[in-house]
């Protein structure tokens, strides 16, 4: 076809050149991961993977562990293995782009290996997200000619065809619709401060951060026109096609120069390839194509699951695609019809088939980069820095063009410096949507114990070590700075590219523990509250929950302690009157927990909180019925969260009371009077003390920078945020710059603090 001068190729070379594109994009993606999956999940890794899928292989049948957790590690998970399952990923991408008969086994092997490496190394990202969307429909394309000839062997079938269109409309849109809605058109900082606050900014936007408010302002128009206007494009005819293939390249473009968004850029690029194939039209599915043969009948029913499930999605942004399905208010819709829907697309959520597209608030922040710098010392006095190989460690770090390349360390600190991980009470909201990464210890936290091993594998993620791995350090901590740019006259005259200020601990000093990762482990009854999915499918919670409907008080309690060293007179004549001893003061908490891991050790405390647990299982499902059904007058609570928190009350009030509650369940409103969920909260935080006292630090900043507000419209943790970012205000240091934003142009201002702080 002919468009004025320019000619397209023909559609069976463009899905040629498609499929052998995403099979680059595979390699790409695959292969990277050589260095960087034992670090990550190896035996002596970071969070071994070997460790995750014991504990799911003890709570849950293998039919469930499959499904929930589908891998090939189920097979073997040593560090052999992991490096297997790569190098054939890499071996299958170069095969698919050979083409021939082996074209399709490849494509599904690349598909496999990287659904397999999800649990082990975390494939969260949204380009993530894009390429197991892509390579799942991938999957349903016709098979490849060998090279040297460049085209598919016939067109696809109209229902994947679309299914790929309607990909990369969510993905463009849903990044649109995520940073514009409710956004200020006058908010000329928005992209001006985006230059700094990129997680691995390159040469490109350390110097466009330079140029007048004004360029960014047409930045902000033009990211609207690409993100918001031109997707519904790629629906229409052959020129309003090709114009939105264009567009969106050349955004792609844009923010390779200035990002490092690992191989976010070339997959959305590659995705835009099928617009090349003018022909591919909404209206070509038709009774005339034979969609009634088996093989139409069965290729449309998976374009109709891929096209359901990205319309579900779309309301969500990247952060929650792996957890909203897991969400309480999910699973309590009163109608029968979409919880059947949204069963079926949590049975496959963890085969990456659809996602939700969107990251990056609407509001600027502060030109500031947060980074937490890992610090080791042998005498706690004088302290050396680890430099990581991409995220900025000092002054002198330089801006770099790694894409494609996706270092999954340095871009995970840059979240860790918000408190966005998964040992973290939204864990519910946002994160990995696996259950076993709440715990009281976070990746980061692994990081400190592998270091202080003199951890060899580690290391390779660090661009420079200050001890060796026969002389590791005694201590190491995280300490956190701002780093923002120098001028260009200091750049030419001292080398620097950043100025950076301590702003105080992002972590304390930890020591090396023997027992970490055995400690680190936790059981169903410890996941997070929100994770009725989870508990509700694990053998020995449904065993819990079956006692306390069935049986008496006594064996309730026979089963609260069963295979702990503890009787539960422990729980109730010492350690609940020993932590309401000051009324439940959030003032003396800091006290009280100090006094407890003095008075117990940390076996005993890990075993009352397990007892604690067990008895909010057994009440919650006695109280189930009536949150659900609001069976009961006055039974005002509307989050399954502060529901949680409301039995924790209960469990505050002692013996008796449980015992009442528990025996006369319609009785649940006897101490609503009193109850305040930030107060209720304070049980969570005898446990948790050293987690929110970090989370704390990180909301006060969030709320600092703007881009932490209470939204009301979403449930459980979020309702008490602000509660607990006025808590521990004094546990650690805390010298946050002096930061203003002007509302009517969005530009920041920041000013040290006085007196400025000196590191410690």
């Amino acid at each position: 076809m002919i468009l004025g001068n320019f000619s397209l190729p023909e559609p069976l070379l463009v899905w040629g050149l498609f499929l052998r594109c995403l099979g680059l994009v595979y390699f790409i993606a695959i292969i990277q991961l050589y260095w960087q999956v034992l670090p990550l999940a190896g035996s002596n890794g970071i969070s071994p993977v070997r460790y995750k899928l014991g504990q799911i292989k003890r709570d849950y049948v293998p039919i469930k562990r499959w499904l929930l957790f589908p891998t090939l590690l189920w097979v073997n998970a040593s560090d052999r293995f992991l490096k297997i399952l790569v190098i054939t990923g890499s071996v299958s991408s170069l095969l698919v782009m050979q083409g021939g008969m082996l074209s399709f086994p490849a494509l599904l092997l690349c598909w496999l290996v990287y659904v397999s490496l999800d649990i082990a190394v975390g494939l969260s990202y949204p380009w993530d997200s894009v390429l197991f969307e892509a390579g799942f429909l991938a999957l349903f394309l016709p098979s490849l000619h060998s090279l040297p000839q460049l085209q598919i062997e016939q067109l696809p079938h109209p229902a994947i065809s679309w299914a790929y269109r309607l990909l990369l409309f969510r993905l463009i849109f849903g990044f649109g619709k995520f940073k514009f809605w409710k956004s200020n058109w006058c908010d000329r900082g928005y992209f001006h401060s985006f230059m700094i606050n990129i997680p691995l900014p390159s040469y490109g936007a350390w110097y466009l951060w330079r140029l007048p408010s004004g360029f960014f302002l047409c930045i902000l128009y033009l990211t609207f026109l690409i993100e918001v206007i031109v997707p519904p494009l790629i629906f229409l005819g052959p020129v309003y096609r090709l114009t939105a293939a264009c567009l969106i390249t050349l955004l792609m473009i844009g923010i390779w120069l200035i990002s490092n968004f690992g191989f976010f850029n070339l997959v959305t690029i590659v995705i835009c390839i099928p617009l090349l194939d003018v022909h591919a039209s909404v209206f070509d599915i038709g009774f005339h194509q034979g969609i009634l043969l088996i093989k139409d009948i069965f290729i449309c029913a998976i374009a109709l699951v891929v096209v359901v499930g990205g319309l579900l999605n779309f309301a969500f942004n990247s952060w929650c695609t792996l957890t909203w399905l897991h969400w309480p208010s999910a699973l309590q819709i009163p109608s029968a019809f979409i919880r059947g829907l949204l069963t079926f697309y949590r049975s496959i959520l963890r085969f990456r088939i659809t996602h939700s597209y969107g990251v990056f608030p609407n509001e600027s922040t502060a030109p500031i980069k947060w980074v937490p710098v890992f610090e080791g010392s042998n005498d706690g006095i004088h302290w050396l820095e680890y430099e990581y190989r991409f995220m900025a460690t000092n002054e002198y770090s330089a801006p770099r063009m790694i894409a494609p390349y996706h270092p999954r360390l340095d871009h995970g600190i840059f979240y860790d410096s918000y408190g966005t991980n998964d040992a973290n009470f939204s864990w519910s909201l946002i994160g990995s949507g696996v259950p076993y990464e709440f715990t009281h210890a976070t990746g980061v936290e692994s990081i400190m114990q592998r270091l202080l091993e003199g951890n060899a594998t580690v290391h390779t993620l660090f661009r420079k070590i200050p001890f060796s791995k026969d002389a590791p350090p005694k201590f190491v901590r995280l300490y956190f700075y701002r780093f923002e740019p120098v001028s260009m006259a200091e750049r030419r005259l001292t080398g620097k590219w950043w100025h950076r200020k301590p702003v105080g601990i992002h972590l304390p000093a930890r020591k090396y523990n023997k027992r970490y990762y055995s400690e680190k482990k936790i059981t169903p009854e410890l996941f997070h509250w929100d994770a009725v999915f989870w508990k509700d499918g694990c053998s020995s919670i449904r065993v819990l929950q079956h006692t306390a409907t069935t049986q008496p008080i006594s064996q309730i309690y026979a089963s609260v302690v069963k295979g702990l060293a503890v009787d539960i007179d422990l729980f109730w004549d010492h350690f609940l009157p020993f932590i309401e001893a000051d009324k439940m003061s959030w003032n003396n908490l800091p006290e009280i927990r100090f006094q407890l891991v003095t008075k117990y050790t940390f076996s005993e405390i890990k075993m009352v909180e397990i007892i604690w647990s067990r008895l909010s299982i057994m009440m919650e499902i006695k109280l189930r019925p009536h949150f659900l059904k609001k069976a009961t007058p006055g039974m005002t609570i509307d989050s399954y969260f502060i529901f949680g928190l409301y039995i924790h009350h209960i469990i505050g009030k002692g013996k008796k009371a449980y015992e009442r509650i528990l025996s006369y369940p319609q009785e649940v409103n006897a101490f609503m009077d009193d109850f305040d969920p930030n107060k209720a909260f304070y049980f969570y935080a005898v446990f948790w003390y050293d987690t929110l006292v970090f989370q704390s630090r990180k909301i006060r900043l969030g709320q600092r920078m703007g881009t932490l507000k209470n939204q009301k419209e979403l449930p459980g943790f979020v309702r008490i945020i602000a509660f607990i970012g006025k808590q521990f205000i004094d546990a650690n240091e805390e010298h946050w710059p002096l930061m203003d934003k002007n509302k009517r142009n969005g530009i920041w201002t920041i000013a040290d603090p006085t007196p400025p702080i000196t590191k410690t």
